[in-house]
């Protein structure tokens, strides 16, 4: 009988152990550059992502950007999807300010919105000043991305990073008679 219990107990404890625990439930992340491009991602739990090029310059300084008003599949490789997992582990996503911002009209910002459990947090990204955690990250997913190779898709994909990158513009003034 304490061999049986043993044996389960065991096959229990390895079960356990071999459950590998999930990175985000939701990630997705945009980013704005300064005539340059503007693109969104949404990662997934699997090695496929989505992508939508909303805007870019085609080509600046010998480098050439995806079709713009595009949207894109792509599979992350293993090790991408290492790297990934190693860079969200360092942030500590919790203690996150929402907003990283300083009033200049140029540069580069980036809105990261991510979901884990219980937690769900949005940051906006316009500064110098920011967690090296969340730079390397997206400086990570910028290399990746221009590493990536893209699937052009027809499918639609929603995202809700870009509203803070690239607003939605106002309506018009209404008509004068």
């Amino acid at each position: 009988m304490q061999k049986q219990l043993f044996s389960i107990a065991l096959f229990l404890f390895l079960l356990s152990c071999s459950r590998n625990e999930k990175d985000f439930d939701s990630f997705e992340y945009s980013f704005g550059g300064f005539r340059s491009t503007k693109f969104s991602i949404k990662f997934t739990e699997s090695d496929t992502l989505f992508l939508r090029e909303h805007w870019n310059v085609v080509e600046r300084h010998g480098i050439t950007y995806p079709k713009d008003k595009t949207n894109y599949i792509a599979i992350l490789s293993q090790e991408q999807r290492n790297q990934l997992s190693e860079l969200l582990k360092k942030i500590n996503f919790k203690n996150l300010k929402s907003e990283y911002y300083e009033a200049y009209n140029d540069g580069s910002a980036y809105q990261i919105i991510f979901k884990k459990d219980n937690l769900s947090k949005t940051v906006l990204v316009h500064s110098h000043n920011t967690p090296k955690e969340l730079d390397s990250l997206s400086n990570w997913i910028w290399k990746t991305k221009m590493n990536l190779k893209l699937i052009k898709t027809n499918r639609e994909f929603v995202f809700k990073s870009i509203d803070a990158i690239f607003p939605t513009p106002p309506p018009p003034p209404p008509l004068k008679k």
